[in-house]
């Protein structure tokens, strides 16, 4: 079969293709479809000085690329190499950044929260443009930093807010609506809420999508809480729970999980304290609640962290590293936050808190628009570019090629040596660059477990989205059975597990009343009797791509696309073959197949083509929490046979 003839799309055939670095014949759509790294592309450029990434790459040539790029990190971080330091770790010179939460805990991102309230009590909030429902966001004209504090509003409306309701109950007063002016005033205590939401539920919109949460369609219902300097004292935290409990306003505004980043004053067993109580009361009518744990690394507990029936949440510090859960190796180099720990007795049983973990540290948060911070990093970050080659806004003059003064340079050559070009400058902007914890021009990196929880709020509405009929109880139990374990991590801690977000809602899926229920896991080995009882009933047929066949085992692959028109598995067992592996489509939307493949390791995603990318596009398997960088700023699905 030629070439030509094995890839059609709606029956016309496409034009034969070959990748531009090793010649390979290569289908079209892979070589247009996907975004290459930064630093991948660099390379790729100093080998090849004709390629340019509009002609696209291989997988095959992006993931050796990437192999490269791999081997070269340093096994200690670099951010003490530079004078001064970064604030941050990072681990190879191209790649001076923080990494996002889907890329150190991948989440099962087809479920946004969409349709799921979300209610968060804290400081304050800013309506910041990674909480609308626009994910296009553009510099506007002259920079952001042109932008009058008074547009911000009517820029933000335009996109279409995704806060539902906004309740000021600060220093005794209540003011309800999103016209309320404290909102829109950008003081200094709005910054913690807008943290908090934007971790669980910003689009990411300012970071062109990166730095998002893990429901960034979730519906969100804002209580700003404290006193006058952004103090918040334990009665105004009972404050915030009543106010969603009285008159059922949880009810009336569709929340299923409440989210609480703030503690209160003092030990106190949870069946005497206000705050617990009340917090109990909204567990006990099935919303989810979680709390965070506390950042002193003491064995005490502040209300309602200590609530039996609230997940209280701790943290891990991961160091910015890549890591995989089923790598014991790399999951022994996670080691604990300095989180609060106790215990608490229910029902006469001891329960261990914080019961789950998550991210700790070095999380991307935006920084507060309106505030003179946002417009001194975007102003830096212009700068920054300048002084690394990325704009050319210098005098050709103040340009040079290192080691090359005399020959003439065209414009793709010229390279800024920062060592050497007004050091003093580069070090001030360093200084600032640190000042705000930067790591992107509208964000900074941010630490503690009103961090962490907000990553398990988020999941859990991911998961109510994938199965509404699961009570807060439903979420706690599948969360917790469904974490991974640390047993290398030593007592008090003993015990607590990390959240897997993409396992998490897979679950969720495949709980009574959920679309998935009875189906395998997708990623998965199928024992013998497995594999049996779904042939015996005709649910899937097994496959096996050319020359697959002998010893090896079975694999399960599903994806949830109800809207797809054909999907297909693509990987390194068919040189990323479009349409070469069809799924048999089921009546609920769910696509899968059973892959006969030889003993090894293997990464493959989906091909999904769907009204909206007719030719297809290529996605992870959201439901596998294993992956493998690829050389493209998605990662691959990786799976191991053996």
């Amino acid at each position: 079969m030629n070439w030509r003839a094995r890839h059609r799309v709606g029956g016309e055939a496409l034009s034969e293709s070959i990748c531009p670095l090793c010649c390979q014949p290569t289908d079209p759509r892979l070589l247009t479809a996907h975004d290459l790294l930064p630093a991948i592309i660099g390379r790729v450029k100093r080998v090849s000085t004709a390629w340019r990434p509009e002609h696209g790459l291989c997988p095959v040539c992006a993931g050796i690329y990437q192999s490269h790029l791999s081997a070269q990190r340093s096994h200690i971080s670099l951010h003490t190499s530079t004078d001064p330091h970064t604030t941050f770790p990072y681990y190879h010179l191209d790649e001076e950044m923080l990494l996002s939460q889907p890329e150190r805990l991948p989440d099962y991102f087809t479920f946004t929260g969409a349709g799921v309230t979300m209610a968060f009590l804290d400081s304050g909030y800013y309506p910041h443009p990674d909480l609308t429902r626009s994910t296009a966001w553009t510099e506007q004209t002259g920079g952001w930093h042109q932008i009058p504090r008074r547009r911000w509003r009517a820029l933000l409306e335009a996109a279409g807010l995704r806060l539902i309701e906004y309740a000021d109950l600060t220093d005794d007063g209540e003011q309800i609506g999103l016209d309320t002016p404290s909102l829109w005033d950008g003081a200094g205590d709005s910054w913690h809420g807008q943290m908090t939401t934007c971790l669980a539920a910003g689009n990411g919109s300012l970071s062109q999508g990166r730095y998002r949460g893990y429901a960034p369609q979730a519906r969100i219902v804002a209580v700003k809480i404290g006193r006058v300097g952004g103090r918040i004292p334990e009665e105004d935290i009972l404050r915030g729970l009543r106010w969603l409990l009285d008159e059922d306003r949880w009810q009336r505004y569709g929340v299923r999980v409440v989210n609480i980043s703030v503690g209160g004053d003092f030990p106190q067993e949870w069946s005497a304290n206000p705050v617990c109580r009340a917090a109990h009361a909204l567990a006990q009518r099935g919303v989810f609640v979680a709390a965070a744990a506390g950042n002193r690394g003491v064995d005490e507990l502040l209300a309602p962290a200590q609530t039996p029936t609230v997940m209280t949440v701790g943290g891990v510090e991961d160091h910015n590293r890549r890591w995989q859960p089923h790598s014991p190796s790399s999951v022994e180099q996670l080691s604990l936050y300095h989180h609060n720990t106790g215990t608490v007795v229910y029902r006469h049983a001891p329960i261990r808190k914080p019961e789950i973990l998550a991210l700790g540290r070095w999380l991307p948060s935006p920084v507060l628009p309106p505030s003179h911070v946002f417009y001194e990093m975007t102003a830096i970050d212009h700068v920054r570019r300048v002084l690394r080659g990325e704009v050319s806004d210098l005098p050709a003059d103040v340009l040079r090629k290192v080691g090359d003064d005399e020959k003439a340079l065209s414009p793709d050559e010229i390279i800024v040596d920062v060592e050497h070009w007004m050091p003093e400058v580069w070090q001030g902007l360093r200084q600032r660059m640190n000042a705000h914890k930067w790591v992107h021009r509208h964000y900074q990196h941010v630490d503690g477990t009103s961090v962490a929880v907000t990553q398990v709020s988020a999941v859990a509405a991911q998961m109510i989205e994938a199965n509404p009929n699961l009570t807060g109880d439903d979420v706690r139990l599948l969360m917790l059975e469904n974490a991974l374990p640390l047993p290398h991590l030593t007592a008090p801690q003993t015990g607590a597990r990390l959240l897997q977000p993409a396992s998490a809602v897979a679950a969720a899926l495949r709980a009574p009343g959920g679309a998935l229920a009875g189906y395998p896991v997708s990623g998965v080995m199928l024992a013998e009797s497995e594999l049996h009882k779904l042939l015996l009933h005709g649910r899937v047929a097994v496959q096996a791509p050319v020359g697959a066949y002998g010893k090896g085992c079975t694999i399960y692959l599903g994806l949830l696309a109800p809207r797809a028109h054909a999907v297909s598995v693509i990987g390194s067992f068919n040189r990323w073959q479009p349409d070469a592996l069809p799924l048999q489509r089921t009546a609920n939307g769910w696509w899968h197949t059973a892959l006969h493949l030889p003993v090894g390791s293997y990464l493959y995603r989906f091909w999904v083509s769907d009204e909206e990318h007719p030719r297809g596009r290529w996605m992870r398997d959201p439901e596998n929490p294993n992956t493998a960088e690829s050389g493209y700023r998605e990662a691959h699905s990786w799976l191991k046979v053996t």
